[in-house]
């Protein structure tokens, strides 16, 4: 379990770096996905060969997106982390806030150059009509992208509950191998 451990965190690590995460970020998830029970940040620490600092810092960023969840075991000074229960939704919900705000970002600035386009004349009418098409261009790429993925988590709700347990999908892929 140790060498699937380790590749899932590494794993983690440099896809956190393609969506611009640090890596030890999405370390940390890849360890706390691969564990059962909750863990200090000694243990963190240790299992990823880090000082406190960045683990600090970077769980504390990670609880604020909802991706892991610091929690007391009763008897114990110290907190523990997990991950959190839909972590995978939560991640494509932080993600979806980019879109709504490169939404926000294109109409916020639309309507006022739209007013200008249509004060303008001649070139700077040309100028503002190349900036309104590209935003225009941004806004319905982005709405389209919200509302897909506000469609796709509704679907996903139902979706998850419906999942095949571990045995059912140990058996199936034991069939596709055979």
């Amino acid at each position: 379990m140790q060498s699937i451990q380790n590749a899932i965190i590494e794993d983690f690590g440099l896809g956190y770096v393609k969506f611009g995460h640090s890596e030890l970020m999405g370390r940390v998830v890849g360890l706390l996905l691969c564990t059962a029970e909750a863990i200090s940040i000694d243990e963190i620490c240790s299992a990823l060969d880090v000082t406190k600092t960045p683990i600090n810092q970077i769980c504390r960023r990670l609880e604020e997106r909802n991706l892991i969840r610091r929690i007391r075991i009763s008897g114990q000074r110290k907190y523990y982390y997990q991950i959190t229960q839909d972590v995978f939704l939560q991640a494509g919900i932080n993600l979806s806030r980019l879109y709504e705000d490169n939404l926000r970002i294109a109409e916020t600035h639309l309507q006022t150059l739209l007013n200008r386009f249509n004060q303008a004349s001649g070139e700077e009418k040309d100028m503002y009509r190349i900036v309104c098409e590209r935003l225009i261009c941004m806004r319905e790429f982005h709405l389209r992208q919200v509302q897909a993925y506000q469609r796709f988590v509704n679907e996903w709700r139902s979706a998850k509950y419906a999942l095949p347990t571990v045995e059912e999908y140990a058996k199936n892929i034991g069939m596709q191998a055979a």
